[in-house]
């Protein structure tokens, strides 16, 4: 494996306060950030000249030297979109005040709606002539900040697109947005960076060189299409002495074209985390198709650096946009090891948490701990609330070796301690809801930890993946639980994981099928049955098929003078009525076709919506996704 430190070449999860952290950010950026520019000097390139005034070179220059704050904007003649092709580096951007580079201002430049997918950029600046390169590059012998690059197209670099280095007294509240880096101006066609492929390069790399002292933080990587990179899509490295924290990589398509459907992948990962980097948010990025990991999180064995209290939140892993395969070769998410080489572990306090994890060629997420040095470097690491299916092996895998059976008592150690699995002793479907049962036996106390319940996809090991989160439930003091969930129906099959109170996150257990129970009402003998079915397809992108069952209702077949009301509600994910259908039409069928419009019959949006049965007390929710 290359290193990325020596010669050679913190904080747990706590509900949703990172979420709030990184809206903090943002808001940081706006209100203090941006508005300094205001007052500053302005330099305009109006050619794409390497030299003299006018061009992107002399304007850096400019803005190097003047001491405050600065705005590099482009006002270039002609039909875009315009290339600038350098002949050797481009200055380092130097200037502690910072400066704000605007591709976006270009005419005919936009964002549009969501970027990158609706971007259009009109400036590219095309590295296959200028030499050992990097595209851009934020450093000084001090400290660097206020830096902001946007809408620029950066490609065929032999190095990093973007570097952000570490300084002394800190490089910090940097931003890349909305740029197109390894791409080319029209997003469809790939344009790596990092061609001298000596060192592992990336697109956007936040890193400290090594045996360096220097800090990195606060910097963030938004709305960007980062694809075809050697090697890194993004590279977060905490060289040590260095310091590498709280970064955020937000929104980012990483290994995509701009449909987000057609695999560019960077050369290693999608985004890499190591040597010591930690309390990193790598949140709602598409992240597919890349030749290694989609997102790897590993430490420094050699000198026992960890890599520790990243979060890894809310992102598409594995699949396209559309949600259809689009895999990452490797695994979805790899702690603890770095491609196909067992090297590595030192990893913990890291959190994965509510992504869709699908299609990758090994494992959805994949522990591994590196036990020639100990064996309890890559443990307390939460896996939890996510949808993990379609993976080539396993879903959760405890050092990369299939199935890990339970051990009595569970005192076995290795990645995340070897924390046993749950068992599931009973599924009773009944009235709409599943009563799902088990029993825990682990090293810890149980009534401290949590026992997470997905519907499963069906794997040959009998273990399946969680592929839908449905709810958790809290062991006793004998390690039993129970919990009712909805979203399931007689058939299906369910499995589990365990966090314990040191936040170890087990491999999903072995699966057990849906059984139904029924539900008997004092009818004169006669059984009363009320259900609602899983959408047929889901996801959809036309019709789906919502099929329910109120046979054998008195109030509903006229027999107690037809007093209960019948409903069928479909909710946005914010909890606002869509469409519904009422009694009369509930009562003359045992499905409804729904062609994904609101009661106005406008088109809804792509997204995630509940809809829900309801008859009189009784009432059952579950959950479907749009694609368009």
């Amino acid at each position: 494996m290359k290193k990325r430190c020596g010669k050679v070449s913190r904080t747990s999860y706590e509900g949703w306060s990172y979420r709030e952290n990184r809206v903090t950010f943002v808001v940081l950026l706006l209100l203090i950030i941006v508005p300094v520019y205001l007052n500053g000097t302005t330099y305009t390139v109006i050619n794409t000249n390497d030299t003299g005034a006018g061009s992107l070179r002399w304007a850096i220059t400019q803005a190097n030297n003047n001491s405050g704050p600065d705005i590099i904007d482009f006002n270039i003649p002609g039909a875009g979109p315009h290339t600038i092709f350098p002949l050797s580096p481009l200055p380092i951007l130097w200037d502690s005040a910072g400066v704000f580079i605007d591709g976006l201002s270009e005419p005919g430049a936009s964002t549009g709606a969501n970027p990158p997918s609706t971007a259009t950029l009109m400036i590219v600046v095309d590295g296959i002539n200028a030499g050992a390169a990097h595209g851009f590059w934020i450093f000084n012998n001090f400290t660097a900040h206020n830096n902001i690059i946007q809408g620029l197209v950066i490609n065929n670099f032999q190095q990093d697109g973007i570097r952000i280095q570490a300084t002394p007294y800190g490089t910090f509240l940097n931003t890349v947005f909305c740029n197109f880096i390894g791409i080319g101006q029209s997003g469809m066609i790939p344009h790596g960076n990092g061609t001298n492929q000596g060192q592992l390069w990336a697109g956007v790399n936040i890193v400290c060189v090594p045996e360096t002292l220097g800090l990195a933080f606060d910097n963030m990587v938004d709305g960007n299409l980062i694809s075809d990179n050697y090697a890194e899509g993004v590279g977060i490295a905490s060289c040590p002495p260095g310091d590498v924290y709280q970064n955020t990589v937000f929104n980012n398509y990483i290994g995509t074209d701009i449909t987000g459907t057609t695999d560019f992948g960077n050369v290693h990962d999608g985004v890499y985390i190591g040597e010591g980097a930690h309390d990193n948010i790598v949140d709602g990025n598409l992240i597919s198709g890349n030749d290694f990991e989609g997102v790897c999180i590993v430490g420094y064995a050699e000198i026992g650096i960890y890599t520790n209290s990243n979060i890894v939140f809310n992102n598409i892993i594995g699949l396209d946009i559309a949600l259809a395969p689009l895999g990452n070769t490797m695994d979805g998410v790899s702690i603890g090891q770095y491609g196909n080489s067992y090297q590595g572990g030192f990893a913990e306090h890291n959190v994965i948490d509510s992504n869709t994890i699908a299609y990758n060629g090994n494992n959805g997420v994949t522990v591994w701990e590196q036990q020639f040095y100990n064996n309890f470097n890559a443990d307390h690491n939460q896996i939890i609330r996510n949808a993990i299916y379609d993976n080539t092996l396993l879903g959760i895998d405890l050092g990369d070796n299939g199935v890990t059976a339970n051990d009595g008592g569970d005192p076995d150690t290795g990645p995340n301690d070897g924390c046993n699995f749950p068992i599931i002793t009973s599924a009773n479907y009944s009235g709409g809801q599943t009563t799902i049962s088990g029993t825990i036996d682990i090293d810890t106390d149980p009534t401290q930890a949590i026992v997470e319940i997905f519907r499963a996809r069906i794997d040959p090991s009998g273990y399946g993946e969680g592929a839908v989160y449905l709810g958790f439930a809290t062991p006793d003091g004998g390690g039993n639980w129970s919990t009712i969930v909805t979203g399931l129906s007689p058939g299906d099959t369910v499995t589990a994981t365990t966090t314990d109170l040191n936040f170890n996150t087990s491999e999903f257990c072995n699966n057990v099928v849906v059984i139904d129970v029924g539900i008997e009402e004092d009818t004169g003998g006669k059984p009363v049955r009320y259900d609602l079915n899983q959408n047929v397809p889901n996801p959809f992108s036309n019709t789906t098929d919502i099929r329910y069952q109120i046979s054998a209702c008195p109030a509903l077949q006229g027999e107690d003078g037809d007093n209960s009301k019948a409903s069928l509600k479909i909710y946005n994910v914010i909890g606002r009525l869509i469409r519904q259908w009422d009694d009369a039409t509930i009562k003359l069928s045992d499905h409804i076709i729904w062609d994904g419009t609101d009661n106005l019959g406008r088109e809804v949006q792509p997204g995630v919506y509940f809809y829900r049965l309801e008859i009189d007390d009784f009432n059952v929710t579950k959950k479907m996704i749009v694609t368009r």
